[in-house]
């Protein structure tokens, strides 16, 4: 009895260290823990809006979308609709195509209207890919974007933003863009941060008349959230009482540059003594001089991670192929936080994702995602 109670002691002994030693390992998931036979079909989008500055307003959007795949596995229609009443009202119903040709992509977007007084409009954008799958650059009406890529984790993404017209009585049609570039930084597979040097540079066209007292630029933006002269054409010396003006005078070359950007909309206007006028819009995107990550790092990415259904619905393509899953994206603007559910075969079903502003202003998004098997 004594050789087989210490030989049941050994057992117990030898399965407790076994259990110990894999539960003090560190986790370790698959890069595509969700079945490779699943694929997202559709999911919608809940968002409730809760403001508090500059008026209270308090509304509830739905959005919905619904993929499609050729036998290749890869997006060909994306169907979105939603009663954003923020929306023009011929682009709450969306049909988005995709189409491949060796290292293009065509995206066209038709927007439906709601009614007959609307037509029907069409955008087309086309992408360009690497042999990796990964896009790297996008060309849209008026915007060009780069990516380049460390492995895998885009490290630098530059954009540029661009206006084709006549300068002053000629027919002749140039070009005025403006540009930056943004770096991002990663640890471990993961992104930690972009970092922003807030400086956009400024091209004109050569058929002005560069010297030192030739020509002057103005980079209009405005002081109050909201107020913007994106798009707008106006005499840059006219005071609007809502813009201020940054004026560079003496301009000896065709290029300028403005530092310490950040954050809202801008316009650049650049006029010679010929009253030659070249203009370019510089939306911002709400860009901030730093940006800084957090991610589940106990949970691998996988179809659903906020990056990359947000990449995913834009371009048909994931550009974010980080290890796990994002948790936080934090700013000087504003804090996202993002939480998931995740059912017994390592799908997301559920993500709510909460934005909070510098005023308190939220925005909680709550996903749920449908998925179909493929043969």
């Amino acid at each position: 009895m004594k050789k087989l109670s210490a030989l049941y002691t050994l057992v117990v002994l030898a399965a407790l260290s076994v259990f110990l030693y894999t539960s003090c390992k560190k986790p370790i998931h698959s890069n595509a823990p969700t079945p490779n036979n699943v694929r997202l079909h559709s999911y919608t989008a809940t968002t409730r809006v809760n403001t508090v500055s500059p008026i209270p307003v308090s509304d509830t959007i739905n959005d919905n979308y619904t993929f499609t795949y050729d036998l290749s596995n890869r997006v060909t229609q994306i169907l979105f609709t939603s009663n954003d009443l923020l929306l023009a009202n011929n682009q709450r119903s969306e049909t988005i195509t995709f189409n491949y040709s060796n290292d293009s992509i065509v995206k066209t977007t038709m927007t439906v209207p709601l009614n007959t007084f609307y037509h029907a409009t069409f955008e087309t954008d086309t992408f360009l890919q690497n042999p990796q799958g990964l896009i790297t650059t996008t060309y849209e009406p008026g915007h060009i974007t780069n990516y380049e890529y460390y492995g895998q984790l885009l490290d630098r993404k530059s954009e540029t933003y661009y206006h084709n017209g006549p300068i002053g009585t000629s027919s002749v049609t140039t070009t005025t863009s403006i540009s930056e570039q943004r770096t991002y930084n990663s640890d471990n597979g993961d992104f930690l941060n972009y970092s922003f040097n807030g400086v956009l540079n400024a091209t004109f066209p050569n058929t002005m008349t560069v010297s030192p007292y030739a020509m002057r630029d103005y980079w209009t933006f405005p002081t109050l959230p909201g107020s913007t002269l994106y798009g707008a054409i106006a005499h840059p010396d006219l005071n609007d009482g809502y813009s201020v003006y940054t004026q560079h005078g003496g301009l000896s070359t065709y290029t300028d540059q403005l530092s310490g950007y950040s954050e809202f909309p801008i316009t650049l206007f650049a006029v010679d003594t010929a009253n030659d006028t070249a203009y370019c819009s510089y939306p911002g995107n709400n860009i901030y001089p730093q940006e800084v990550y957090t991610f589940y790092t106990t949970m691998a990415n996988r179809i659903g991670d906020y990056l990359q259904l947000t990449s995913f619905t834009q371009w048909g393509n994931n550009l974010y192929r980080n290890n796990h899953l994002v948790k936080s994206i934090s700013n000087s603007g504003y804090t996202t936080t993002i939480n998931y559910n995740i059912d017994a075969y390592s799908k997301i079903t559920q993500m709510t994702v909460k934005i909070v502003d510098s005023v308190a202003n939220t925005r909680t998004t709550t996903y749920n995602l449908q998925y179909e098997t493929t043969n």
